[in-house]
């Protein structure tokens, strides 16, 4: 006379028995792409900054990192630049050896390529640009704790692997 109905029909009832579905695994960190165009002498940084943006997920992350190599002709003041228009960070992959002259004057002796440390430090400093535009403690400290989340296995020759570099030749 009467049938009998489920309460919620799209539902079945749970069978005795039967094997449980395997708890859903979580997907790891090391599939995260990071969009981030490198000069092709830079390409070893995509490690180092992955690493960086697992760590530290909110991290505002460049669009472009450009390589440069100074010239002996010109006095190269700077390490790195950032621009915050399109989000591109230059970083010099050399330096310069200079020399003081009979006149005075300061003249480029050679040209000679930095250290991998100093590249990320450099690197880590300009990245703290894009949350902190000025020079401060804020912006230091940001430096500091982006160079650690780099993991490097060697110290830098210039801070000893503590991250603190006097700020003297960064503007």
């Amino acid at each position: 006379m009467f049938r009998r109905t489920q309460k919620n029909p799209k539902k079945s009832p749970p069978k005795k028995g039967g094997k449980k579905a395997a708890p859903r695994k979580k997907s790891s960190k090391l599939g995260m792409v990071i969009k981030t165009e490198f000069s092709p002498h830079l390409a070893w940084m995509y490690v180092y900054l992955r690493k960086a943006k697992q760590k530290m997920p909110n991290l505002i992350l460049p669009n472009r990192i450009r390589s440069f190599r100074p010239t002996k002709g010109k006095i190269m003041r700077v390490l790195g630049n950032a621009y915050f228009s399109n989000r591109t960070v230059v970083i010099a992959t050399h330096t310069q050896l200079t020399y003081m002259n009979r006149k005075g004057d300061l003249k480029v002796k050679k040209i000679v390529r930095l250290p991998k440390a100093r590249i990320l430090d450099t690197l880590a400093h300009e990245i703290a640009h894009f949350q902190y535009e000025d020079h401060g403690y804020e912006h230091e400290e940001f430096t500091r704790s982006i160079f650690k989340t780099f993991g490097l296995k060697e110290k830098c020759p210039y801070c000893k692997g503590t991250g603190k570099i006097e700020l003297e030749g960064k503007p």
